[in-house]
């Protein structure tokens, strides 16, 4: 199975204009509206007037499925990411015709077995999971690792990580995930980045044939 791209909370032209360049499944942007990092609406929809290719899907974690579901209709949306803090009993009320990512925040050491009994519970609603390690400042413990490797083989899951480049690739290729999540930055100048760093996550994707 190919190797899937997402592009998380994306808040420039720039960065969306590169990802979908390297043909990236999925642009990410955060449509909370109580967080302060969270982009206009309707920037995101002058954005999709500019960028062709993706699938874009909106972030959430504070909203509630009205407000959810609100956004997303009026964006044009069928494709939607909840965080540790939404109410998954309230999936329910999410139509069948929704791409549904639910976010899992990983910052301990060692799995919990609540994890696992999470994935299996919404298995039937939720398309693809993303276990964000981004709060992990150090390599993945060894039970990690096991546990990623089972997880991996029976759940859609991408991972999201702090890696460097060479993390990353050996995470696709130990892990074999659904797929992987990928994060722009700030502009040093309006419409000016660089993606150096990313450039070269893409590079040995393609030699490796993940891409």
């Amino acid at each position: 199975m190919k190797l899937q791209l997402k592009a998380n909370a994306l808040t420039h032209l720039t960065d969306a204009r590169y990802f979908a360049s390297m043909e990236v499944d999925w642009l990410g942007f955060n449509l909370d509206s109580t967080d302060q990092n969270a982009s206009d609406p309707l920037f995101v929809k002058s954005i999709r007037e500019w960028v062709s290719g993706p699938t874009f899907i909106g972030e959430f974690n504070f909203s509630s499925v009205k407000e959810i579901l609100s956004v997303s209709e009026n964006l044009g949306l069928n494709a939607i990411q909840l965080g540790p803090l939404f109410n998954f009993n309230d999936l329910k009320f999410i139509p069948d015709d929704y791409t549904v990512f639910a976010e899992i925040m990983v910052d301990v050491d060692i799995p919990s077995p609540d994890i696992q009994a999470f994935l299996n519970q919404y298995n039937n609603k939720v398309n693809f999971y993303i276990l964000n390690f981004s709060n992990l400042f150090k390599p993945l413990s060894v039970q990690w690792k096991n546990a990623l490797v089972n997880l991996c083989k029976v759940f859609p899951i991408f991972i999201h990580s702090n890696g460097n480049v060479n993390q990353i690739i050996d995470h696709i290729q130990y892990f074999k995930p659904a797929g992987y999540c990928l994060s722009g930055g700030s502009e040093e100048k309006t419409g000016i980045k660089s993606f150096e760093e990313i450039d070269e996550i893409f590079e040995q994707l393609t030699a490796l044939d993940f891409k």
